[in-house]
């Protein structure tokens, strides 16, 4: 018996005598969070990062080798769009506006997240070519567009719209820290179906789900920054209430990210921005 077979027997032999789970699904809903439960450390570090000597001194972490020769590298050219989209992208917002979406914003917004790209994969990378992500969004201020939570086709490039009650947009009951915002015009939702790459990828298959997602919400965040739009990952999601309203069951498909988008007021560098 070569190698190989001998550790895909050893590890089929472990799953079934310790828990049907997978460890990817043990740690996923392990780490679930809602506004009646959060991890312990949550509640612990709040005091220490109240502190503003903690804040100056965690600023910019980073290793530094001193000793080494080091190389300087250019400053970022600001004369083409990516650039300008890098330098200028913020989450945080300085001047908070009511603000409504044109249809343009928010198809672009979209498209840049996961939409089909010259090749007809996806603006996104996805190991395996497998795309195991879906992406929705709460459309609430557009005067183009009719409010209400939407799915987002990747094959037509298009919208689907799902809900449109009143509690899609209370989007108090399943969001949360939400203080640095006050108007959010969309709400972004990415899931995860998970056996789309675990059946090649077994276990590592969740840390490409999650360097997808991140891919995912970047190219909105640097949309966003075109429009001059905040973008911001939330990761104080009520995930039990969100996944409720996504209709989906949290375990074949369950929430990864969020992302609020709201419409910045005053578009100039602050010293206080991430």
């Amino acid at each position: 018996m070569n190698d190989f077979k001998l550790v895909m027997i050893s590890n089929s032999s472990i799953r079934q005598n310790t828990n049907s789970s997978t460890l990817y699904q043990i740690f996923h809903q392990n780490t679930k969070q809602s506004k009646n439960y959060l991890m312990e450390n949550m509640y612990r570090s709040r005091q220490l990062l109240n502190s503003q000597s903690f804040r100056h001194a965690t600023h910019n972490p980073g290793k530094h080798y001193p000793l080494s020769t080091k190389v300087q590298l250019y400053s970022p050219s600001l004369n083409d769009e990516l650039s300008n989209l890098l330098f200028y992208r913020r989450s945080q917002i300085v001047k908070h506006l009511h603000y409504s979406l044109s249809k343009m914003e928010i198809s672009n917004l979209f498209w840049a997240g996961y939409g089909l790209n010259y090749k007809k994969t996806r603006t996104a990378p996805s190991g395996g070519a497998l795309y195991p992500c879906e992406l929705y969004g709460v459309v609430i201020n557009s005067d183009e567009m009719p409010r209400g939570l939407y799915h987002y086709s990747v094959e037509d490039n298009s919208l689907e719209l799902m809900n449109q009650d009143n509690k899609v947009f209370e989007y108090t009951n399943y969001l949360m820290g939400l203080k640095n915002f006050r108007y959010p015009a969309m709400v972004l939702f990415i899931t995860a179906i998970f056996d789309r790459n675990s059946f090649k990828y077994d276990d590592r298959a969740y840390r490409y789900t999650l360097l997808e997602a991140g891919g995912i919400a970047q190219n909105i965040s640097l949309m966003a920054t075109k429009y001059k739009l905040v973008a911001c990952q939330l990761g104080g999601t009520d995930d039990f209430a969100c996944e409720k309203l996504l209709q989906i069951d949290g375990v074949k498909e369950s929430i990864v990210n969020a992302l609020i988008v709201e419409k910045e007021g005053k578009w100039l560098p602050n010293k206080e921005d991430d």
